[in-house]
């Protein structure tokens, strides 16, 4: 591996609440549940610290090493698309001994829009490779983009039955498409809340008494689970509140606690509450054997969605290191890093066959037993371009 992926943190330790229930023997099934996700909370903390470290670490080699690469290789490319123009051009460079049929100005034109094409998707401010690219294109690239445009469109507006008319070109097409359906579908939902709005008004215009309809079950227990979790902080708080600690000392150290637990209650994060719970000896290892039952299943519904918060978060930090490089197979650090150094290998070979590559166009036999082996399509981009 290239370097240390955790060497700017240490690995994160067992939370103390994950070493308590790992000594105790939970019996109850919500004790036992309880327990199963104390386990998953802690790895999957622990896993989200890895992947947030490591990509810090990824985007360090790819500002580092791929992408001064990649402007090397579109510095070469770019090379070799002014080679040929030079070499077609009435008046440019002359090659002895080469005369170019129309057969080989049709290859080396079809190669030379190819490149193009892909060094303007690159680098589209690239005037004067966009003036060079419409000389020889049937179409300008403007044109070609306005016809492009307008295809895309008329597919949207069928796919999804909107009116994509008022898309002016600027932006993405897909993001704007979907600004409309959200809009689209935001109408709808007002006029169906707006009936349903006229029904219950009818309706309670019929009945003697006005009664606010009862919670759902899931709704008193959303509501339940978070009485639960303000209760352990406002039990934090009461006991770390700042202001009614005299000693200098200990009034700090209550605020750096006071600080997390703050942000634990943002951020819905029960297992750090009751981890700074046992941490100032709040509770005690037999705390959760004790627990009344309907608390335990309250504890037990914050906890499961705080597993499923987690498991987003590290969803995103995949996403976030997969938008950043081509790589295939198990995702652990230790697999992207071999598929890195072997993406920075072969970009390095890249750039080395195509300087290699321009540097012998200039000898005319060369060039001209290229143009023979080129196929009439002239697509030939596994190598040298």
């Amino acid at each position: 591996m290239n370097g240390d992926v955790s060497e700017e943190k240490g690995e994160r330790q067992p939370t103390q609440m994950t070493e308590v229930v790992v000594q105790k023997s939970f019996v109850g099934k919500s004790q036992r549940e309880f327990k199963k996700l104390i386990h998953q909370i802690d790895g999957k903390k622990q896993l989200l610290q890895q992947w947030q470290e490591y990509r810090t670490h990824h985007r360090r080699r790819v500002v580092d090493e791929i992408l001064p690469l990649q402007r090397e290789i579109h510095s070469a490319r770019r090379e070799v698309v002014l080679f040929i123009h030079d070499i077609l051009r009435p008046g440019g460079r002359k090659l002895p001994g080469l005369r170019l049929g129309k057969v080989q100005q049709r290859k080396l034109i079809h190669v030379l829009l190819n490149l193009a094409d892909g060094l303007l998707d690159e680098a589209p401010e690239d005037q004067e490779l966009e003036g060079i690219h419409d000389e020889y294109a049937a179409l300008c690239r403007e044109e070609v983009k306005n016809l492009e445009l307008n295809e895309d469109r008329l597919i949207l507006e069928e796919l999804f039955g909107v009116d994509l008319s008022d898309y002016k070109g600027e932006g993405d097409l897909m993001h704007f498409a979907r600004q409309k359906i959200h809009q689209q579908q935001q109408a709808d939902e007002e006029k169906r809340a707006a009936r349903r709005q006229k029904k219950k008004s009818a309706r309670s215009a019929k009945q003697d008494s006005e009664e606010q309809p009862s919670l759902s079950r899931k709704e008193q227990e959303a509501q339940a689970a978070s009485l639960s979790v303000k209760e352990v902080y406002r039990k934090l708080a009461s006991s770390l509140h700042p202001d009614r600690e005299k000693d200098p000392v200990a009034r700090v150290r209550k605020t750096e606690i006071m600080q997390k637990v703050n942000q634990a209650y943002a951020d819905n994060d029960l297992l750090t509450l009751l981890n700074l719970q046992l941490e100032i000896e709040q509770i005690d290892s037999d705390h959760i054997l004790t627990l009344p039952e309907e608390r335990l299943r309250n504890y037990i519904r914050v906890l499961r969605a705080q597993l499923a918060e987690l498991e987003q978060e590290i969803q995103g930090e995949l996403r976030a290191i997969l938008d950043t490089g081509p790589y295939f197979g198990a995702l652990t650090p230790e697999r992207i890093e071999q598929e890195f150094d072997a993406e920075v290998e072969h970009l390095r070979a890249l750039v080395v066959q195509i300087r290699r590559d321009l540097e012998e166009f200039s000898d005319p036999t060369i060039l001209r037993r290229w143009l023979r082996e080129l196929p009439d399509h002239g697509y030939f981009f596994e190598e040298p371009f």
